[in-house]
């Protein structure tokens, strides 16, 4: 019932203890008692923004994850305690054992980590039934439990750019490669140290996720899987426009050297080196210097050989190529692929032992798995359906089975599926309505599994893949259990061209009948970003939960252009970001205000990156549908923004001159009507400061009036104090524009 203080298990447990109460009475005194006073019942608690930020962390409960025995079946379970800390434990006849078998402190104190408070296990294996490996900082250890002491393994120096972890540790731990004052170094056993380069600077940028981490890149050091190669990216940055960042801790403030490429300029030049162990001779893969193209998905074979997927600066071509890793010799195209609109190679090709490869594909509409012989040809469609493959989690032993994670038939959920290698059949393996997220045992005999949806808060558990036998592991208590939720609710919108759009609303717990309620609507709506999923919550963050339970309809709706609805869905935005956007989120603040429960004269609209752009857009494109819009870190001219990104979907600024004006937040704003709250990071690499300066200085022209908060040293996400802030400070702009009745809703 709609409303109720009250959850069923809270009604059954009130009943037994009345009764239990009535039993005792009636044994101790005489027949007819005085009635008994009506037993009084905590109600459930406002789960408010204030205590989202208060308590953190302490609102998340932690589930058991699990570690796999070196024979790839056996798991071991980590568990956490209410107090933090984690703990190992074995799992046998079904059953977690009580027993500790690993303690985090005693692990940490082993390996001499004295951070106060601290009970976490950092990144752990099993080496073998008796040793962990541990990585931790800029040393690798092996460690029995029960020794007083762990011993050293590998150790190098902490990597000193931008305080990235660039390092990586060769397969059999013989070797660490790791960049320190900008050169490429390795660590071997006994504390050998060896430079590999001399040329790198600031400018030359070593190791490092190159191309301003498209195309799926997230590292750029790459070992071969016998540990004999390192493949590792060199950057030339020196092409790049010189960007203006500043160091605002010092007095006055003082220039840092940096660069950014913005859309139709000159961008970086990037190679991929290759240091051979057996010599450490290092060698450049063969290519012309003269060419613009992006080098992404480094991925060795078993062969020797290294292979790259190239994409020129178009976006358009794509072509699969094979190195001799020993030489760096190009020995062969395996695949190429072409699309008017964009191509974008995200995943590298994963290699049977047979020199067959699986590669990821939308060339049939939707993103789907693809077998390919050595030398390229195509052998098979994998997987199939009106679906994209959202991970790929591995190939049984005997290479016949490839076992992923895609929607199936609702693109709101996340199912674990099954395909035979050559394509004849495809299996979904989870059933229940939701979100399934599964990682593999090291055999492909066992699952792990995190289940929930809108309903069903999550749960863990280990799913035996050949008889589908699942066994729930042990779950933690609720900490959210005390308060009133809000109400999930998903709903469906038709886009103008009758596109089946996919929206959530979360509803104040205790929502009365006739009650109007105003509205925050909460936006990204770019590539990449799937937001309306049937998890727990929506799977929306506790804050924005809070302002639902603090009495707002909460909605988001994931329109055209984002991810996991096939290729056509995706590439609709084409050349005119910030258009069919905005129209796919107007039908739903249309259908929002035919709701019995909405205030349609009170609604807002809210989202940070390319949701501070689309609420940007939003409040220019139709001036008076929103009260107010509180947008972060906002590109609001797709011209200032970074090659890569851009070009992609809007193709260069001499190429598509006028799409760029209309895609522009700039020329519009004089169309701003209502309040506005606009914030940035004064320090932010991704969306540069720039962006909102320039928005601001339209506004002064236009004389439009603005809250405009930088947060100094901040960059593209707010962290610590300066979130803590923003979120108390948007929560009461909103309140003053979307409650203005409510006095107490400002505070």
């Amino acid at each position: 019932m709609i409303g109720s203080p009250m959850t069923a298990p809270e009604c059954v447990a009130l009943q037994l203890l009345v009764l239990s109460f009535s039993h005792a009475a009636a044994a101790q005194t005489p027949p007819a008692p005085a009635p008994a006073a009506p037993v009084a019942t905590q109600a459930p608690a406002t789960l408010t923004l204030a205590t989202v930020l208060a308590r953190g962390k302490e609102l998340q409960a932690a589930l058991p994850r699990t570690l796999w025995l070196p024979d790839g079946h056996t798991p071991i379970i980590v568990r956490t305690a209410a107090d933090g800390r984690e703990t190992m434990h074995r799992f046998a006849d079904g059953k977690v054992a009580d027993e500790v078998l690993v303690d985090a402190k005693a692990l940490l104190a082993a390996i001499g980590d004295k951070t106060e408070g601290k009970a976490t296990f950092p990144d752990v294996q099993w080496s073998d039934d008796k040793t962990l490996r541990i990585a931790a900082g800029p040393r690798l250890f092996r460690w029995q439990p029960g020794q007083p002491k762990a011993e050293i393994v590998l150790e190098w120096v902490d990597p000193d750019v931008d305080g990235e972890p660039l390092e990586a540790i060769a397969p059999g731990d013989g070797r660490a490669a790791y960049v320190h004052q900008h050169q490429v170094w390795l660590a071997e056993a006994q504390g050998r140290l060896r430079q590999l380069t001399f040329d790198g600077s600031a400018d030359i940028v070593y190791g490092n996720a190159a191309h301003r981490a498209e195309f799926g890149i997230t590292r750029g050091l790459f070992w071969s899987k016998d540990g004999r190669f390192l493949c590792m990216s060199r950057e030339d940055q020196r092409n790049i426009t010189e960007y203006p960042y500043q160091d605002l801790t010092k007095t006055p403030p003082v220039p840092v050297h940096g660069r950014y490429p913005m859309a139709g300029s000159t961008h970086s030049s990037v190679s991929l080196l290759v240091c051979d162990t057996a010599d450490y001779g290092v060698h450049a893969l063969q290519s012309d210097p003269d060419e613009d193209v992006y080098w992404t998905n480094v991925t060795f074979a078993g062969d020797g050989t290294l292979v790259v997927a190239r994409v020129n600066r178009g976006q358009d071509h794509l072509e699969l190529v094979r190195y001799d890793a020993a030489t760096g010799r190009r020995l062969a195209t395996l695949l190429r692929e072409h699309d008017a609109e964009w191509v974008e190679p995200e995943h590298g090709p994963t290699f049977l032992s047979d020199g067959r490869f699986l590669w990821w594909s939308p060339r049939s509409g939707h993103r789907h798995l693809w077998l390919h012989g050595p030398d390229g040809a195509e052998q098979a469609q994998v997987t199939k359906g009106a679906f994209d493959v959202q991970q790929l989690l591995g190939v049984s032993a005997d290479g016949k089975t490839v076992w992923f994670q895609a929607s199936g038939e609702d693109p709101r959920q996340l199912h674990l599926f099954a395909a035979k290698i050559d394509g004849t059949e495809v299996t979904q393996v989870t059933r229940e309505r939701g979100t399934h997220r599964a990682e593999l045992s090291p055999d492909r005999q066992w699952a792990h599994v995190v289940w929930s949806n809108l309903e069903t808060r999550p749960s863990a558990r280990l799913l035996e893949l050949a008889t589908n036998t699942s066994t729930p592991l042990p779950q933690p208590p609720d900490p959210l259990q005390p308060f009133a939720l809000p109400q999930q609710r998903p709903f469906q919108i038709k886009a103008e061209d009758d596109t089946v759009l996919y929206g959530h609303l979360a509803l104040p717990p205790n929502l009365a009948d006739g009650q109007k309620c105003p509205v925050l609507l909460y936006v990204y709506g770019g590539p990449h970003v799937q937001l309306v999923t049937d998890q727990w919550l929506g799977g929306a963050p506790l804050w924005l939960q809070s302002f639902a339970a603090e009495g707002y309809v909460v909605c988001w709706l994931d329109n055209r252009g984002t991810p996991n609805r096939g290729i056509a869905f995706e590439q609709v935005l084409y050349r005119r970001l910030g258009v069919l956007e905005v129209q796919d989120q107007l039908r739903a603040v249309e259908w929002l205000q035919q709701q019995p429960f909405v205030d349609g004269s009170h609604i807002g609209v809210h989202g940070w990156s390319y949701g501070g752009y689309l609420t940007l857009r939003l409040m220019l494109s139709s001036p008076a549908t929103f009260s107010c819009g509180v947008s972060g870190a906002p590109v609001t001219d797709w011209a200032m923004y970074e090659t890569g990104y851009t070009e992609r979907y809007m193709d260069s600024p001499s190429e598509n001159a006028a799409g760029y004006r209309v895609s522009s937040c700039l020329p519009y704003v004089e169309k701003l009507e209502r309040p506005l709250l606009l914030v940035h990071g004064t320090d932010d690499r991704t969306v540069m400061w720039v962006q909102t300066l320039a928005f601001v200085d339209r506004c002064i022209e236009a004389g439009k009036q603005i809250d405009y908060l930088p947060y100094p040293k901040q960059k593209h996400g707010l962290v610590g104090k300066d979130r803590v802030h923003f979120l108390q400070r948007m929560h009461g702009f909103l309140a003053r524009h979307l409650r203005p009745a409510d006095k107490a809703a400002d505070k």
